[in-house]
């Protein structure tokens, strides 16, 4: 745990322009409580007290490594769905109130104490207190009260309602994977479409008859269109897309691994290769994986997709381990020609780096 990101260091994060943070003050009545949004200063941390604030700062796998290196330990879940690691540094008495949380949480407790409280079951039809800048539930709710310190793990499913409280001065790192709405896939997946001429043709009516003259759609026309729609679904540019769909960084200003400046070329890279260097995916960097009905894997990072046969997959599921791959030591990964062209594609998108 002595690896991850200090309250010093959260901080002095949240006073930098690209990491999104904000400081909620809990004194006294929720209805009174206040959030302030970052980057914030020096005079911002030496004003607010010892007690009764909590400070949140998003993202933070993408600006501190070793902190990133907490989700090896989520392998067991479905790290394509990961939002990110949020932190929160808060005093005694800090808190963000009584909430609900859309997707699943894992709530790594790094230092101090906190006393949460969790729902029985999911809350429905949730009503917050008007007027502050939080969702803040404006009802209690029945549930179990734990005290967590340094170390424990507390999962919070979906819409359970949870408030954490601070013993104190603490850390916390919530892991959340965040699945989108179905029909925010479906936007996703038309605008790719349209994106390609000859994945978009137009409706022309082709199976119309009689039946659908004047106003009516006849069920001819509602079976055709529905099954151009599953075609549409069932195609492996679907799995290509979905690949590239959950690997999209939902931030502009980070999570985007544009071309390296010193981009290398196959021989430069091969050399390096042959000197010893290994190869290593960070574990900030997501990749999504699948297989078509082919049998053709996609690979998705930064948005794009890869697809490519299952003689780079034991190359791939290395990486995807947090495993070391070295053209010394693995041989035999890198019989494929087309391997090293890839590796190097990656690395010149900045997916992979090299380690001694």
């Amino acid at each position: 745990m002595s690896a991850l990101i200090s309250g010093d260091e959260l901080a002095g994060l949240a006073m930098e322009e690209d990491p999104m943070s904000r400081m909620v003050i809990s004194k006294s009545n929720a209805a009174t409580w206040t959030t302030q949004f970052g980057p914030f200063s020096e005079d911002d941390f030496a004003s607010i007290g010892d007690e009764n604030w909590s400070l949140l700062v998003q993202n933070v796998e993408q600006f501190h490594p070793e902190t990133a290196e907490l989700l090896r330990h989520f392998n067991f879940a479905p790290r394509w769905l990961l939002d990110d690691i949020m932190v929160s540094l808060s005093t005694k008495g800090g808190t963000v109130g009584a909430h609900i949380d859309s997707y699943h949480v894992f709530l790594v407790q790094g230092s101090g104490r906190r006393r949460w409280k969790v729902s029985h079951e999911p809350i429905r039809n949730e009503v917050f207190i008007e007027g502050i800048d939080l969702k803040v539930l404006a009802h209690e709710f029945d549930g179990d009260t734990i005290e967590v310190a340094c170390g424990d793990v507390l999962y919070i499913p979906p819409n359970f309602a949870h408030e954490g409280t601070t013993l104190e001065q603490a850390l916390t790192f919530s892991i959340g994977f965040l699945g989108p709405k179905f029909s925010e896939l479906l936007g996703g997946y038309s605008q790719y479409l349209a994106a390609f001429e000859d994945l978009d043709p137009r409706y022309v009516g082709d199976e119309l008859n009689d039946n659908s003259a004047g106003f009516v759609i006849d069920h001819t026309a509602v079976d055709y269109i529905r099954g151009r729609l599953v075609e549409r679904l069932d195609s492996s540019d679907f799995t290509q897309w979905l690949v590239s769909y959950f690997t999209e960084s939902p931030h502009e200003e980070f999570g985007n691994y544009t071309e390296r400046e010193d981009c290398l070329s196959l021989i430069q890279f091969i050399e390096i290769l042959e000197k010893g260097a290994n190869l290593i995916k960070p574990e900030y960097v997501k990749f999504a994986l699948t297989t078509d009905a082919t049998g053709a894997f996609s690979l998705g990072f930064d948005g794009q997709s890869f697809t490519f046969s299952d003689g780079f997959f034991g190359v791939i599921q290395k990486l995807m381990k947090g495993e070391t791959v070295s053209f010394l030591i693995h041989k035999q990964l890198f019989t494929v020609p087309e391997t090293t062209r890839f590796l190097l594609e990656l690395y010149n998108h900045q997916a992979l780096e090299f380690v001694d």
